[in-house]
């Protein structure tokens, strides 16, 4: 029962990915006419979101056509792509349903009430309220349930699963971003030109909620290394991969110390999580490396992997 609990509750994790998504399709909204060298390449830029946050090949067997109206409908009312927005809330809903006992009846409520409302909602509809206002009133769905997560749950095993599922989706999303972010900037050749790059790492930084933390630590100081060692490392933003695996950690460490049957098994995801930490914290001279970040990125991965394997497996229940 613990190891079937700590599975529903880790994948908490799906709202942080909702928030990522709408944040992802929020600068593509906001950065696509800067990013495409002509007019011909808007669809490329749609295409782009879909690599970043979904899979091109199950797109291209759904949607003859990529376009701002297909790749909205993918990432966030397809429901057979699970990964789309409606997909995630679905399967939250289901798992705070099997385990309503152990959470706030807030909680459950909040999560109700959005998936009936988006229920409601299609592609015709987003796109006639604008789909910058729709994706907003998304994002505020997710502020009131992570509010009042924060503000009535016990700290026990059921919160640190949440969290834990929580901060490493958000690591890995940070990583995601700039990755993405970083291969536009080297197929249009601007990586160097700090002047072509203002506005756009403006608009990343208020993609993620850090563009006020940022200026109180670089003021107006705004390049592409700046910003990218601002959200890898600094250890006071809550959206820095940094936090984010030190939240992780201390996740990890809770349940190890609340649950004896996980003490060992535990250890195994707290040293890979250590060593991405020690990774991360030598390497600011190549900071803005391409390769690091698909190596952050695998890392990641490889992380979440062992996460499962420690707490959900059947071989592991009752050990």
């Amino acid at each position: 029962m613990m190891n079937r609990c700590a599975e529903l509750l880790f994948w908490g994790r799906y709202f942080e990915r909702i928030e990522n998504h709408t944040r992802l399709i929020d600068v593509n909204y906001h950065m696509r006419h800067e990013l495409k060298r002509n007019a011909d390449e808007e669809d490329y830029m749609w295409e782009r979101l879909v690599s970043s946050i979904g899979s091109v090949n199950a797109f291209n067997n759904k949607f003859e056509t990529i376009n701002e109206k297909t790749v909205i409908q993918f990432l966030t009312f397809d429901k057979t792509n699970t990964n789309s927005i409606f997909s995630c809330v679905h399967q939250t809903r289901t798992n705070m349903r099997a385990l309503r006992q152990l959470l706030p009846n807030e909680m459950w409520d909040i999560t109700n009430t959005f998936y009936l409302w988006l229920k409601e909602q299609d592609i015709d509809s987003a796109m006639e309220q604008s789909p910058y206002l729709f994706y907003q009133r998304i994002r505020e769905w997710l502020s009131i349930f992570n509010g009042t997560a924060d503000s009535i749950m016990v700290r026990n095993q059921e919160w640190n699963f949440i969290q834990a599922g929580k901060h490493l989706e958000r690591a890995e999303n940070i990583l995601r971003i700039l990755y993405s972010i970083y291969l536009n900037f080297m197929e249009d050749g601007s990586l160097l030109k700090d002047k072509h790059n203002y506005n756009r790492m403006i608009v990343l930084l208020k993609s993620v909620g850090g563009y006020e933390g940022f200026r109180k630590f670089h003021a107006n100081n705004v390049t592409f290394e700046k910003v990218v060692e601002y959200m890898m490392l600094n250890p006071t933003f809550p959206r820095s991969v940094n936090f984010a695996l030190t939240s992780l950690e201390s996740n990890l460490q809770s349940i190890k110390q609340q649950d004896y049957n996980f003490v060992l098994l535990s250890d195994q995801a707290l040293d890979l999580t250590v060593k991405i930490r020690e990774i991360l914290a030598g390497v600011q001279g190549e900071l803005y490396g391409l390769d690091l970040l698909y190596q952050m990125l695998v890392s990641c991965d490889q992380l979440g992997d062992t996460i499962s394997k420690t707490f959900f497996q059947e071989e592991f229940v009752g050990a």
